[in-house]
């Protein structure tokens, strides 16, 4: 099974570089609540597949932008993480609302609608959805939920590629694959599918026979 991942997009201008507490809340609902703009990158192509969105304006127009074809399906379950502020007056920088709101969520503080067990718990109730289902996939999903998500499939041995380093932000995509679908006889690990070495195409053939 291959799952591409995409985090949910943003419209430009949405966040401010420094805010009080109810700027910041004001700004993360704009986030999740505004369709963002054209993008350039060569969409995914999901034929054969489902593609699961948050019920957001931000997901599913980051769905029609990002990904060609497929089954479209609404998923409570990726939701995107709600932000709070960790005050509620004073000026600050963007930055330290979002790394407040997270340490809030690890110390499962009241001021975050959801703790950080509470979020690895619904990533792992729609993974273990997906294992059932044993069908290709895209699910377009915040960048918070995606760590989780990336978290729960590594769990499962899963093999992870990613577009981007650091911290996850949004537009990025990760591809999430069975370790049994992976070469694993050299540095490059390729997919069977599309073997790039000697080593690779000997294991491909073995495997498809």
């Amino acid at each position: 099974m291959k799952i591409w991942i995409v985090c949910t997009g943003e419209a430009e201008g949405i966040w401010p570089e420094r805010c009080d507490g109810q700027g910041f809340e004001a700004a993360a609902r704009r986030a999740v609540d505004t369709a963002p703009g054209e993008r350039k990158e060569k969409p995914l192509d999901a034929t054969e597949r489902t593609v699961y969105f948050a019920p957001t304006a931000a997901a599913r127009r980051t769905a029609e932008l990002c990904v060609r074809g497929g089954e479209r399906r609404e998923e409570p379950l990726l939701a995107p993480v709600e932000l709070r502020a960790f005050r509620d007056g004073g000026s600050a920088p963007v930055w330290l609302w979002r790394e407040m709101a997270g340490i809030q969520r690890t110390l499962s503080s009241v001021r975050q609608p959801e703790s950080r067990k509470a979020i690895a718990e619904r990533a792992e109730k729609l993974f273990r959805h997906l294992d059932e289902e044993e069908k290709d996939c895209v699910l377009i999903a915040d960048p918070i939920l995606t760590v989780e998500l990336l978290d729960r499939a590594r769990v499962r041995s899963y093999t992870m590629a990613r577009t981007g380093i650091f911290r996850y932000r949004p537009w990025e995509r990760i591809l999430v694959t069975r370790r049994d679908l992976h070469c694993g006889g050299c540095a490059h690990n390729c997919l069977l599918a599309s073997p790039g070495c000697g080593v690779g195409r000997d294991k491909a053939a073995r495997h498809s026979g």
